[in-house]
């Protein structure tokens, strides 16, 4: 019998929904993953304030958003959360939301992935110093849907803390599930206003995506460490993050 992998659920939010914990996963050395130091999520543009009171209470001190100018400008977060919080930006294109889903999409997210790690390591790398910095707070990190840049984030902190690779397909993979609705809507929206087709293996997080960017790491570097290594980072770096996800 196969053995049940299950990923963290949503936090009880009106305005998100793929706001996750990526505390509570196996990992390293029979260590589990904590809780309250990382939440990765989809944008917060619609979170309400009862919201805000809830993820400020759960830990929240910076936010993080790797959406691009034109993202960020559609649909700006809440100024109620921004100004009681650090908030940092990493612009990061994925081929499809940071355009607007206005360009040639890709044939699969995978080789976004894959191209994220080859060609924007050392923004990835900032991402990385600035969670570090901020090693006393809960940090929340995000995108539009909270599945492509913010996937490729979450499987580099997950992957340095040891979790399995099922178990990081498994965290990627809940995102559609989550999303599904709002997938459905923008999919009509962007046909009925725009005439646009936004093919479906854009909103996919179908395993086989995830596993094109673990077998990149694997086959070129072997662990994430050596890939953030390779990329300019310190060993101070990789043992805050470290401690961060498993002390």
């Amino acid at each position: 019998m196969s053995k049940l992998i299950c990923s963290s659920q949503p936090l009880p939010l009106c305005g998100t929904r793929n706001t996750r914990d990526l505390g509570g996963y196996p990992a390293a050395d029979g260590a589990v993953t904590k809780t309250h130091r990382f939440l990765r999520s989809d944008g917060l543009a619609a979170l309400t304030q009862p919201d805000i009171e809830f993820l400020l209470a759960y830990g929240v001190g910076c936010v993080v958003d790797l959406r691009s100018e034109k993202e960020r400008a559609e649909e700006p977060s809440p100024e109620a959360l921004l100004q009681q919080v650090s908030c940092y930006s990493f612009p990061m294109l994925d081929q499809a939301a940071s355009s607007g889903f206005t360009k040639d999409m890709p044939p699969s997210m995978g080789e976004v992935y894959v191209e994220l790690l080859q060609y924007s390591a050392q923004k990835l790398l900032k991402v990385l110093k600035t969670f570090a910095a901020h090693s006393d707070q809960t940090v929340l990190f995000h995108c539009s849907a909270g599945k492509d840049r913010t996937g490729v984030v979450a499987m580099l902190l997950l992957l340095l803390a040891g979790v399995p690779r099922e178990q990081i397909i498994a965290d990627y993979s809940t995102s559609q599930k989550n999303m599904q609705q709002i997938f459905e809507q923008k999919q009509q929206r962007m046909l009925q206003d725009h005439g646009i087709v936004i093919p479906d293996a854009v909103f996919s997080s179908a395993p086989c995506e995830i596993e094109k960017a673990l077998d990149f790491i694997a086959n070129t570097y072997g662990t994430a460490e050596s890939y953030l290594l390779h990329a300019g980072a310190e060993d101070a770096l990789i043992s805050v993050l470290r401690h961060r996800l498993l002390t």
